[in-house]
Order: C-alpha cells, then structure tokens, then sequence
C-alpha cells in the first residue's frame, strides 16, 4: 500500500510523493502522523541539505517533532497503546552501547533520528517507531500541542543542565519557539528575572507573553561587531554585572559568543541553539578568565514524561506558540514561511 509523503529533494525544494507504507517491528507501534512541526534544525537541512558535517546525501523526508495515533503494535510492543493518541520521542537509541547502558541515550552514536541523514522522517501518512518512545497524552490535547512536547522537551533538558537557582538572572539569546520555551521554563523554575534577544522585532515583541521580562532587538554579528549592542544592552540591564544563567537559543552563529559575553564570572551557559556550521565562534580567553561553566545540550534526556505534565497542566504554554498551520500538500509551504521569519511566525505545523 502506498501512503503520501514530503520529501525533500534539493536545497528549498520538497515535493509531494507516494511512498510505501511501513509495517511496525516487533517492538514499534505503527503511527499514523497527526501532526508535525517545523523545527529550526529542519530548516537548516530544508535550505543548505546539511547541519555541519551531516549532509543529505538523497532526497529524504524530513520532519521529527510528531504526534499521532497508534494503529497497530507489534508482538513485543505495548497493545495498550493502539487507539491512543501519543507524542513520539523521535531519537531512538541503540540500547547497548557504553553511552546508552550508562544513562546517557541522547548521545549514543548508534542513534535514529528522523528527517537526517539517511534516515526518513515524520512529513508522511504514517511512521514506525520503536513503541517505547510513544507516551500518550491526556484526552483532549490535540496533536498540534503534542507534536510540541518535543521542543518543549528541549526547553526542560536545558533548563536542568542551568542548574538555576531561586532568584537567578537569565538571558536568552534567540526567540525562536525553543527560546521562548526555554524562558517559560527558567520561570517555573524559580528565575528572578529573564531577559531576551532576537535580531526579530516580532519576537521580541512575543516574548514579553512567554515569561520574559524585558527583551531587545540586538543586530547580527559577534559581540564585538553588530552584536556589541546586545551586549551592551545585557550589561546595562544587570548593573554591569551579568546574568547568572545565559542560555544560547539562536540558529546562527553569533549565539554562543553572545552567551559568554551575557555571563557573570563563574557564570554558567548553556548552549542549545544549532547554527548549521561545523565550526562556530567561542570567546576562550574571556570564558577562561570568567571561569565560565559552558554546557552543551542535546536534545533531551527522559524528560518526555514531566514536559507531558507540565503541558497537561498549563504551566508550560506551547499551543500559543502554534501561529500557523498547513496540510502536508503545503508542506514546502510551511518550511519555507519558517525559513523567511515570514508573516511573524514562532511555530508553523503540517496536520493532517
């Protein structure tokens, strides 16, 4: 049987195809996709073919922020799950290499990620997935907010490798959905104040409704060229002290520069954003002199099922981040609205 599906075939060009419809292993629950959202690292491989050194090589179907509803299971999976509604936790780990078997399964090299390299993602009528990633979500919350609990997800794992204290000062550098997430988050988690900046005037205008306290329209460039502004903007908002916490959301590549500029001494960052480069920009000598913490994140680490609660209950807002909405006929559409920052777009969703 076949199915629909986008896919994508050179730099800014996807097409609608027919392709097979897959049928679940032992252990995976065959999907069929709800929803599906278009994230920052998408648009990286949606415009260049490439994140760093991982380059499409063939036309792929991109896409790896899902929901949808269980159809079928295999033998060994769940039955539980078919009829329910689930936000898939799109990384698959081996579940036997020394990175997995030591608690650490969001960097086992070994891993599937949809809508990469050699790997097909969710822009389709169904998927298979290994059934211990799906978890159900609540009656009621429609796909659209469950394909969210994957960047919110995001939001939660970075908020735990800041190690925030009650009080805290927190910068954000990037408004982007993540971003905005990440600011709703530092506030659940007890930060005194929260500043943000983007280089789009229509998010920072957004961010004043998703827990940040004061944002800026910085300029692009590193912190010594079009970025000396936000810097100095930062410094002046914290006394010339710097913030505690400074959290790099960015898609470009200025973001990590920025985060050690943002920071105290003994300071602490954490640097969530993708560029797309191999290689970005890092201050060493004032990080080193700084004594600053820098910690990467990827991705997320089992914080599906709290970031489930935190939505269920409306602590963490993600449905007003949806602004837009297309069917996968349109899918090129959606991609390419976020790619253009077009039409004050936070997040655009394919649903079908």
């Amino acid at each position: 049987m076949k199915i629909k599906a986008a896919k994508w075939f050179s730099p800014l060009e996807m097409r609608l195809v027919e392709v097979d419809k897959p049928a679940p292993g032992p252990w995976e629950a065959l999907v069929r996709v709800e929803s599906v959202g278009v994230c920052g690292s998408d648009v990286h491989y949606f415009r260049d073919g490439r994140i760093g050194e991982n380059t499409l090589k063939e036309p792929t179907i991109l896409g790896h922020e899902y929901a949808g509803v269980v159809e079928a299971v295999g033998t060994e999976a769940d039955p539980t799950l078919v009829g329910r509604r689930v936000a898939v936790e799109p990384g698959i780990p081996c579940m036997h290499c020394e990175w997995c078997r030591t608690g650490h399964y969001n960097v086992c090299e070994r891993m599937f990620f949809p809508g990469g390299p050699g790997c097909d993602g969710a822009l389709r009528e169904y998927m298979t997935v290994d059934a211990r990633f799906c978890f159900p979500v609540p009656d009621g919350m429609t796909a659209a907010v469950a394909a969210m609990i994957e960047p919110a997800a995001v939001a939660v794992h970075t908020l735990e490798l800041a190690r925030l204290r009650p009080g805290d000062a927190v910068a954000i550098i990037g408004l982007g959905p993540v971003g905005l997430l990440t600011a709703q988050m530092a506030k659940l988690c007890g930060a005194g104040r929260v500043l943000g900046v983007d280089l789009l005037d229509y998010r920072v205008e957004a961010a004043t409704s998703h827990g940040v306290d004061a944002a800026f329209a910085g300029h692009a460039g590193a912190p010594a060229e079009g970025g000396a502004a936000t810097v100095a903007w930062l410094r002046e908002k914290t006394a010339g002290r710097g913030v505690d916490v400074a959290i790099d959301c960015s898609n470009g590549p200025d973001g990590l520069a920025l985060a050690c500029h943002a920071a105290r001494p003994a300071g602490r960052c954490v640097l969530t954003g993708i560029s797309g480069r191999e290689s970005d920009p890092l201050p060493v000598s004032l990080a080193r002199r700084r004594e600053l913490t820098l910690h990467w994140c990827r991705r997320f680490l089992n914080n599906y099922p709290a970031t489930l609660a935190l939505v269920a209950s409306g602590r963490l807002d993600v449905a007003s981040l949806i602004t837009h909405s297309f069917p996968l006929e349109r899918a090129q559409d959606a991609f390419r609205l976020v790619t253009d920052n077009a039409d004050g777009v936070l997040k655009a969703s394919v649903d079908f």
